[in-house]
């Protein structure tokens, strides 16, 4: 029924032979591998959220800037009513920067452009620019 084969003095079943040495160590490396890869794509992703979240901070801080502008009508829309501020969400400080010119074929618009700019946690400056037309 069974094949058996002799080790010096006891004999084994050839089910019961088990794994060699070399044959460990080839599954070790493999899994090594394996959990080295999957631990790169891990960092891969924290920073992706990471950079994700700063530009969703970033877009809301410009919108609500935006939408100061646009409450306070044609008229309070000047440059000098919206000076340069910093805003601090979700961690990060933001610069925002308002700019409001007046659109020359059509004396009645003005064009409004909020650039909110942050610098990275790698030195890298990053912006998001938003902008949207008044008509009076």
């Amino acid at each position: 029924m069974y094949r058996y084969f002799k080790i010096g003095r006891s004999r084994f079943p050839q089910w019961q032979q088990g794994f060699t040495l070399i044959e460990v160590l080839v599954a070790i490396v493999i899994l090594t591998i394996g959990l080295l890869g999957t631990a790169g794509l891990t960092t891969g992703i924290i920073r992706g959220n990471h950079f994700s979240k700063n530009i969703t901070s970033a877009t809301a801080a410009a919108q609500a800037q935006i939408e100061s502008v646009k409450s306070g009508g044609y008229s309070y829309a000047l440059a000098a009513n919206f000076p340069t501020d910093s805003v601090t969400m979700g961690g990060m400080t933001f610069t925002r920067t308002t700019t409001i010119t007046a659109n020359s074929p059509a004396a009645n618009m003005k064009t409004v452009s909020v650039t909110a700019t942050w610098t990275e946690t790698n030195n890298t400056s990053r912006s998001v620019t938003l902008q949207t037309i008044l008509a009076e």
